[in-house]
């Protein structure tokens, strides 16, 4: 068996515009729900791939289907597709509109003036917007406004009781 050589750049190119094209079609096709990303990763000499992303229930992005286009597709080359990057990557491109959402909400912190129903839709608001750009929300939260991570978890843990927020799921997602 002969062993392939790398593609040259200008193989790489046409490549690249080819999958473009190809995302630009899907886009059309695929309804407006779902959000779409064409990425060539240096991990994964040789191909490209376009993602299409849905919302989980906790408002992150999650990859729902995966096209990978190359030359000739091994069991290794699959392999080496971040995945948990992808997503990820995906995610993170979000936090910055989450930032400005997050500014326009009070400050997390228990005062007089409010009651204890309304502290909690707070946190519970402060969580749903940390949950669609972060895996861990209760330890960004917490790092935010300088509070211990055990505080936020009680805090959670009563907005879940009062049903503000949806019960917690165990393990990973």
């Amino acid at each position: 068996m002969t062993k392939r050589s790398a593609p040259s750049p200008r193989e790489v190119a046409a490549s690249e515009v080819a999958l473009q094209q190809l995302a630009t079609d899907l886009e059309r096709r695929i309804s407006a729900e779902f959000t779409w990303s064409v990425a060539a990763d240096p991990r994964v000499p040789g191909t490209g791939y376009v993602v299409l992303y849905s919302p989980a229930s906790s408002g992150r992005l999650v990859v729902s289907a995966l096209l990978l286009v190359g030359e000739a597709l091994t069991a290794e080359t699959l392999r080496r597709v971040p995945m948990s990057a992808i997503e990820n990557s995906a995610n993170l491109s979000r936090q910055d509109v989450n930032r400005k959402a997050l500014v326009d909400l009070p400050p997390l912190r228990r005062s007089p003036d409010l009651s204890a129903e309304q502290f909690s839709q707070l946190v519970a608001d402060h969580y749903r917007l940390w949950a669609e750009a972060v895996p861990n929300p209760a330890a960004a939260m917490a790092a935010e406004h300088g509070v211990k991570l055990p505080t936020v978890h009680g805090w959670i843990r009563e907005a879940r009781l009062r049903g503000m927020l949806p019960k917690a799921r165990r393990g990973k997602r």
